[in-house]
């Protein structure tokens, strides 16, 4: 074995010996490194451009100190021993499409140290085979690959846990493992569409998507473990209808970013900590299904869910759907932000899941609520308020009393009950803006019942011929506008009624029916102006 070192002090050829010394800084003239050689460029090596003019096969290259710039071009340089095959330098510069091809095949360690920090210094390794370890230290990469180039398969040793950047592709191998740990793996790309393919293999790490610009997209399941973090900071994370499974996600700062689901999901599989956070939403676009899905099992702790604070929230835009599939700890939605769907039915399958309590906090909901008869929630002053404004929403409670307000507030917004409704004795069902379907046949039972100001509001039954009721406990209460609608406007049947207990008889005189009921038409009721409240 022979080591050469770069010695002109301009630009040359890597196939030239011109440019090769047999020490550092010593004169030129050495055979050019080969399979069996070592190549060196170093601080002696001038600030010059060395040109790949081949595809050189060695066995370590080492750039400490070096100034220079390594042209690549099209080749590619070829190592094929063990230990420290690679060391970058900071202080160096790559240009064409640096590619390095690790290809040795035994059981010995082989160590990376790209020491490069910047996308414009870094290089792309491919690890094409090997049943050792292979320890890749901190620093930037573009590409990472541990194919042979064109099979899945490969390397078939294991990552080490280290910090590191990658500017390009993420490519595993089918054969490899890799090492949990702490360390973060960074996607920092600024421009293009970066693609991430773990071919079913665990990483078990932290992710941060941090590349002003830049596009990340999945090729196959991404899976780390509860532990871990993935977080959002800039650029577009594109599923690509995969499943992103990790501990905890979070995207809480105000930089463009794009979370694209499309007919994929994100699976959190954290427990007794904030499992997901989006509670900044200036700034956060979600696309596609938006289905985060909360599958711890056990029963340790609270799981906290941080929506975009209201002030933030753009309905349609940044908002995620929740799903909670499993667990018998405490689900905590924090309040004073918005949400989407939330769910504790475990869709696809025909029974309920086990949570176990759900925490009264003051919070939006713009899509549907699904609760099981199961869980347990908690009581409290804060009410649910609904503020979908668009389209028709689902409120499915399961036999579940909701001992908490609720406020439907959603200018064109409308609300269907899938079962009956019941609140606390004590707590109120307020219609501020939009359409409220009751489930015909069913009796929802309120503490009151109250409207505010004088928008369009609606109470409807779902079934011609099958009277829906709602009670007002309390019977104290002053409607200020109220219309009863019919919901199905079928010729030649008789008015389908929503009937209205606790109604004070001797006071009956109080509501005003601007029509006579007929199919089609409204019954806008008024209440006049009475000195004291009136029970309806």
């Amino acid at each position: 074995m022979a080591s050469r070192f770069w010695v002109t002090g301009g630009t040359g050829n890597w196939n030239s010996t011109t440019n090769w010394s047999a020490t550092t800084g010593g004169a030129s003239g050495a055979s050019v490194p080969g399979s069996s050689d070592t190549a060196t460029y170093d601080a002696s090596s001038g600030a010059g451009t060395a040109t790949l003019d081949i595809s050189p096969d060695i066995q370590t290259l080492t750039c400490t100190g070096f100034t220079g710039t390594l042209a690549f071009g099209t080749n590619t340089i070829s190592l094929n021993s063990t230990g420290t095959i690679f060391t970058g330098a900071t202080t160096m510069t790559v240009t064409g499409t640096p590619l390095i091809i690790c290809t040795n095949s035994s059981a010995t360690l082989r160590t990376i140290s790209p020491t490069a920090v910047t996308e414009a210094n870094s290089i792309s390794f491919r690890i094409t085979a090997g049943t050792g370890a292979v320890t890749t230290t901190g620093g930037a990469y573009r590409d990472l690959d541990f194919t042979d180039g064109v099979n899945p398969t490969g390397f078939a040793g294991i990552i080490s846990s280290n910090t590191i950047t990658l500017y390009g592709n993420l490519k595993a191998s089918t054969g490899m493992l890799v090492t949990a740990g702490t360390a973060v793996i960074t996607f920092a790309a600024t421009s293009g569409t970066k693609t991430i393919n773990t071919a079913a293999v665990v990483f078990d790490r932290p992710f941060t998507f941090n590349g002003v610009g830049g596009t990340f997209q999945l090729q196959a399941a991404l899976t780390s473990g509860s532990g871990r973090t993935c977080t959002l900071t800039n650029g577009t994370l594109d599923l690509n209808g995969y499943t992103l499974t990790t501990g905890i996600f979070s995207s809480s700062n105000s930089n463009t970013r794009i979370l694209a689901f499309g007919t994929g999901k994100i699976v959190l599989t954290g427990n007794n900590t904030t499992v997901c956070s989006t509670s900044t939403g200036t700034g956060l676009t979600v696309t596609g299904s938006k289905r985060i899905e909360l599958s711890y099992s056990g029963g340790v702790g609270t799981r906290t869910i941080s929506g975009a604070t209201t002030a933030t929230t753009i309905e349609g835009t940044n908002l995620l759907d929740y799903f909670i599939t499993a667990g018998t700890d405490i689900i905590l939605f924090n309040g004073s932000r918005s949400y989407g769907t939330i769910d504790f039915f475990n869709s696809g399958t025909s029974t309920f899941t086990t949570p176990g309590s759900f925490t009264n906090s003051a919070i939006d909901i713009f899509g549907n609520l699904t609760l099981n008869s199961t869980m347990v929630i908690s009581s409290g002053a804060n009410n649910l308020d609904f503020k979908s404004t668009t389209g028709t929403k689902t409120i499915t409670t399961a036999g579940q009393t909701l001992d908490c307000g609720i406020n439907f507030n959603g200018v064109g917004g409308a609300w269907a009950m899938q079962d009956a409704l019941t609140l606390g004795s004590t707590r109120t069902l307020t219609m501020t803006n939009g359409t409220l379907q009751l489930k015909s046949g069913a009796t929802s039972t309120v503490g009151a019942f109250a409207t505010s100001g004088t928008n369009a509001k609606y109470l409807l039954s779902t079934t011609f011929g099958t009277a829906a009721t709602i009670s007002d406990a309390s019977g104290t209460n002053t409607v200020n506008y109220l219309t009863v609608q019919d919901s199905i406007a079928t010729g030649g049947a008789t008015w389908d009624a929503l009937a209205i207990t606790n109604v004070d008889a001797g006071n009956n005189t109080g509501w005003l029916f601007s029509t006579t009921p007929s199919i089609g038409n409204e019954i806008t009721m008024r209440l006049r102006s009475f000195t004291q409240p009136r029970r309806f």
